[in-house]
């Protein structure tokens, strides 16, 4: 398990998004050696969540948690961002095969290094929150330095943040994006908290703050040990885990008060003064200052949507799905609830019940060699004179019959098994009472509007049937999982506008995407057999829930990554090789040979920046930004680079894999300047 720097949720291993606040897991995802795989997949039977795809980049997400684990993008219908920039390409490794000594260094303290294989692009929301102003930070020595571009700078921010010899500059280029998920720079720009002393246990490190402005003061030390903290809009409260336990620290007083003991998860208001925090032992509590802590519920198997002012929450205890608004008692909502799939500030919601059931395999199981294997008798072996074509005969009987015998062998054993399936039925709230949409929902596609509660998904038809052939069985022990193919393949697309649903009427139609408001629905057909490459559709919704104008969008175009970088700006890639294609936005193509492990886009800015003619065993390419349909070079042999709230793009250039640093320039929109040498890495903006 990992933990949220931002909301300190507890989260799957892998994650690189909260699914709970939106907010980025920090990585530096590894220089792909493989392709990824395309968004669509068939789900195993038994972990139907793992089949559950997010509607933007089409990636597997857990479980349908209010933001996808792999982009960030909201899927409980908020039109929450979230605001974040990621690090580039991971350090190849030299022919020593040179390893972290750790695993990393950071691991264990609230952040962990994520070896990712699939980094598809990112989505920056200018700086969380944070300052305006312009601003770098990086690692330098073994330090972190801090530039807000004047005469006084660069700053040295940390003191001894590798607190062992032992730590190399490799260590922090892997660790980058960790580190800076560790940093924080307030609103107004005038304080940076940060971390020091860097532990190789599970101790965390020491949390201080400092003033920007006054480089010659100290910085102060709130605490030791910190795993994860969250600093209010002011900079007044620093809410903070160490050894599970919950403090808040005051930073007008400089004193700390404990708010709990055993705290797996929390989330804190913007101001600080209220708390949501569940226990290790499913106990959830919402503490606000000045006040008597309040206990929810226990038993809460799932925090399915959280508001941002922590006013309005979604929980799941025992089955039943609750909801609770302020100082009102809880509110029961459906019983028998597995997960909440999008929930909406107007109230409605949509979730799913599931129904799990012991099912003789033999019902699946079709035998169309019954007749004929019950003719079939062994062979008899030809004589000592028999002829070469008699022998010939023999043999081809005798495999005949061996493989009747094997199917008897299948057939014996279908006659004893059973398998687990589960079935789901997908409801929609409208605020007061529950409609059932389907009783046969398919977890291997759908997707959610953002801002509307608009859904599209795939159900199978229960009176298809449903099965396959005892002659096509190879292995025993597969049925299950051919039969759940089967179940799925015999699937059918629907669109539900609140609760008025549709069918799309499309037997193959796959890979769901719905726009942020929820007035059009994109979708696959005609996949490659390798999944390289398919037919996308457009149809457009109308807000009363007819589906209408059915359109071929674009021809050729790769299922496996496509996503809205803005309110309905769709990008995707054609012609798509090795990690590498031909860029779109909105049908506009905007480069060839990008790369698509590294394509971030800038919301404040609407600015596109990639790499083209990336060199994988180098470790460089050639950075571009793209804005306005129009495209700009910045600079060649480009190692990683970052994205500043203004749109400046700051990059390292010259980069050595044997010292692992290079030199740090800023581009401006039109020149470059350099900022510094000998840099170890960048510690993204957020």
């Amino acid at each position: 398990m990992i933990t949220c720097p931002k909301c300190h949720a507890q989260l799957e291993d892998g994650s690189r998004f909260c699914d709970s606040c939106g907010a980025p897991i920090p990585e530096t995802p590894a220089d792909p050696v493989q392709t990824p795989e395309p968004a669509v997949q068939q789900p195993e039977a038994e972990t139907p969540s793992a089949a559950v795809y997010c509607p933007y980049c089409g990636q597997p997400t857990a479980d349908a948690s209010p933001f996808c684990p792999n982009c960030g993008k909201p899927l409980n219908g908020t039109d929450q961002h979230a605001d974040h920039d990621q690090h580039g390409p991971q350090p190849q490794e030299d022919k020593k095969q040179k390893k972290s000594k750790k695993g990393f260094i950071f691991a264990g303290i609230g952040v962990v290094l994520v070896a990712a294989l699939v980094l598809v692009f990112i989505l920056i929301g200018g700086n969380s929150g944070s300052s305006s102003r312009n601003y770098a930070m990086y690692v330098k020595d073994k330090e972190i330095y801090y530039t807000g571009f004047s005469r006084n700078d660069p700053l040295q921010v940390t003191s001894r943040l590798a607190d062992s010899g032992d730590i190399d500059n490799y260590d922090f280029v892997s660790g980058s994006g960790e580190l800076s998920a560790m940093c924080h720079l307030s609103e107004d720009g005038s304080l940076l908290f940060f971390p020091d002393r860097l532990s190789y246990s599970d101790d965390g490190y020491s949390l201080y703050w400092r003033k920007i402005n006054t480089p010659k003061e100290e910085a102060v030390k709130i605490d030791s040990d910190v795993l994860t903290y969250s600093v209010s809009d002011d900079s007044s409260y620093i809410t903070y885990r160490k050894n599970d336990t919950l403090y808040q620290y005051d930073r007008k007083k400089e004193d700390k008060q404990k708010i709990a003991s055993d705290v797996g998860m929390y989330r804190v208001s913007a101001d600080g003064k209220i708390i949501l925090y569940m226990n290790t032992e499913n106990v959830l509590y919402r503490a606000e200052k000045g006040a008597d802590r309040e206990k929810i519920d226990s038993d809460v198997s799932n925090l399915s949507y959280v508001s941002d002012d922590l006013s309005t929450i979604l929980y799941i205890k025992d089955g039943t799905l609750y909801q609770k608004e302020g100082d009102g008692d809880k509110e029961k909502i459906s019983s028998d609830v597995d997960n909440v799939l999008a929930s909406y500030e107007s109230g409605e919601i949509y979730y799913i019940k599931a129904d799990t059931a012991e099912v003789p395999l033999s019902d699946y199981v079709y035998d169309d060699k019954k007749e004929s294997d019950a003719s079939l008798k062994e062979p008899e072996y030809p004589g000592w004179n028999a002829t070469d074509a008699e022998y010939e005969a023999y043999e081809s009987a005798y495999d005949e019959y061996n493989t009747k015998l094997q199917r008897d062998n299948f057939r014996q054993y279908l006659e004893q098994e059973k398998m687990e399936l589960t079935t789901y039925t997908l409801c929609y709230y409208d605020g007061e009472e529950e409609t059932t949409l389907s009783d046969s929902f398919s977890y291997n596609s759908y997707s959610r509007a953002v801002d509307n509660a608009v859904i599209s998904y795939t159900a199978y038809d229960a009176d298809d049937d449903i099965g396959v052939k005892l002659s096509e069985l190879e292995d025993i022990y597969n049925v299950s999982n051919l039969v759940t193919e089967a179940l799925y393949s015999a699937s059918e697309v629907y669109v539900a506008v609140g609760g008025t649903v549709a069918p799309l009427d499309r037997e193959t139609a796959g890979n769901l995407i719905l726009s942020h408001d929820g007035s059009e629905l994109y979708y696959f057909d005609e996949i490659s057999e390798n999944g390289d490459y398919g037919e996308l559709y457009k149809v457009d919704i109308s807000s009363s829930g007819e589906l209408e104008n059915i359109e071929l969008y674009e021809s050729d175009v790769y299922p496996g990554i496509i996503y809205f970088i803005n309110d309905d700006s769709l990008l995707f890639f054609k012609d798509y090789k090795e990690n590498k294609g031909e860029l779109y936005i909105d049908q506009e193509k905007v480069d060839y040979d990008v790369y698509a492990y590294v394509i971030r886009y800038d919301e404040d800015t609407d600015k596109v920046t990639y790499f083209t003619d990336w060199n994988s065993e180098k470790g460089y390419g050639t950075l571009k930004i793209y804005s306005k349909k129009e495209g700009k070079k910045i600079a060649d042999d480009v190692r990683d680079f970052s994205t500043l709230p203004n749109g400046d793009v700051l990059y390292l250039y010259d980069y050595s894999q044997k010292y692992y640093h290079g030199d740090l320039y800023l581009w401006d929109g039109k020149d470059a300047e350099k900022i510094d040498d000998s840099v170890i890495c960048i510690l993204p903006v957020y």
